[in-house]
């Protein structure tokens, strides 16, 4: 069994001053709570043997949503710095609070992923955002933000990504995931930041909050290393990993009108047709009061699957203008072949 080494502290993320071939794990300080004592960011730095590009991969910035973190631990056991390129930085866990408390938001309440980059001062979440981002993630030079469905939902493993840019359309295209959706960047959400900042960034949507599903993390890690010999920060060629996925050009939300208890039909990804019944919302003696229909013909990527619901419920994230895309057809696929 191997000794469990204890993890030091330190006030911000210094890579040149760790020794390569190794990995190193810290915490770093983010904030202070209402004890005065630091909320502390774990950390982990694969420090590859050669120079090469830093790939930072953050997990749980909204805290119950869990699968990037399996993720992350599986990628450690797979690479060996001392035969890597460049270097990981790996945040498990980048809302430590949210986290703590099982819950999507950080302790004010407040959702990081919609004031990124956040403000030296101002609401703790804004502080906490403000260091996050300055101390840890202007320091990579891609990043991977690994995220899961909210609580009451389910996910299919989508990509988010402007796939109008080459470097992030790269990035989407060596995940292996189930659905593409072309999403510009949205504002305040740690993406749209990093991509500000001429860091090309991508979101991965794994599966369901607070749970480990092993068959999503392993194929999200396949990506992840794929990614990584794009970048060859690892011996290999890499792969077009999207020609079985379905590719939309947007996506949204179908949303109920009345309140209920309600019953979504379709599965996730899922081909549905203009008109096709989607889901019933019934009253509590068991009578229909609405039922929902698809506008537009389109995949599944996501879907409620709490019964009580509200007027205005979510209830089917819809996926429309589908491309099935062909090895030969992908753009900058002949970046892949290096």
């Amino acid at each position: 069994m191997k000794k469990v080494v204890v993890i030091k502290s330190k006030e911000d993320l210094k890579i040149s001053a760790l020794k390569r071939g190794e990995i190193h794990r810290f915490h770093v300080h983010l904030s202070d709570n209402s004890l005065g004592v630091p909320w502390r960011l774990p950390v982990i730095v694969v420090h590859g043997q050669e120079k090469g590009p830093s790939l930072g991969i953050t997990a749980a910035l909204h805290g119950n949503e869990l699968n990037g973190i399996s993720t992350i631990f599986k990628l450690i056991e797979k690479v060996n710095p001392k035969k890597m390129k460049g270097t990981l930085i790996l945040c498990p866990i980048a809302n430590v609070p949210g986290y703590l408390m099982n819950q999507r938001k950080f302790e004010d309440n407040i959702d990081l992923n919609r004031i990124m980059p956040g403000r030296p001062s101002g609401p703790a979440s804004d502080i906490y955002a403000h260091h996050l981002t300055q101390k840890i993630v202007k320091k990579f030079d891609y990043l991977l933000d690994l995220h899961t469905a909210s609580h009451g939902r389910v996910n299919s493993l989508y990509i988010r990504a402007d796939l109008s840019t080459e470097e992030t359309r790269n990035l989407a295209y060596l995940q292996h995931p189930q659905i593409i959706v072309q999403k510009y960047d949205e504002k305040g959400t740690l993406r749209a930041w990093a991509n500000s900042q001429g860091i090309p960034a991508i979101t991965v949507e794994i599966g369901n909050s607070n749970a480990f599903q092993h068959t999503l993390i392993d194929e999200t890690l396949d990506g992840v290393i794929n990614t990584m010999k794009h970048l060859k920060m690892l011996r290999g060629r890499p792969t077009n990993m999207v020609t079985d996925a379905v590719v939309c050009d947007n996506s949204y939300w179908i949303y109920s009108t009345k309140g209920g208890i309600v019953d979504v039909f379709p599965q996730l990804t899922e081909k549905v047709k203009e008109g096709q019944e989607i889901a019933l919302v019934y009253d509590v003696f068991g009578q229909v009061k609405e039922r929902i229909k698809a506008d537009k013909s389109g995949v599944v990527i996501g879907k409620n699957v709490a019964p009580n619901c509200s007027a205005g419920t979510r209830i089917l994230h819809l996926g429309v203008d589908r491309i099935q895309p062909s090895a030969s057809s992908i753009p900058g696929e002949e970046s892949f072949k290096d």
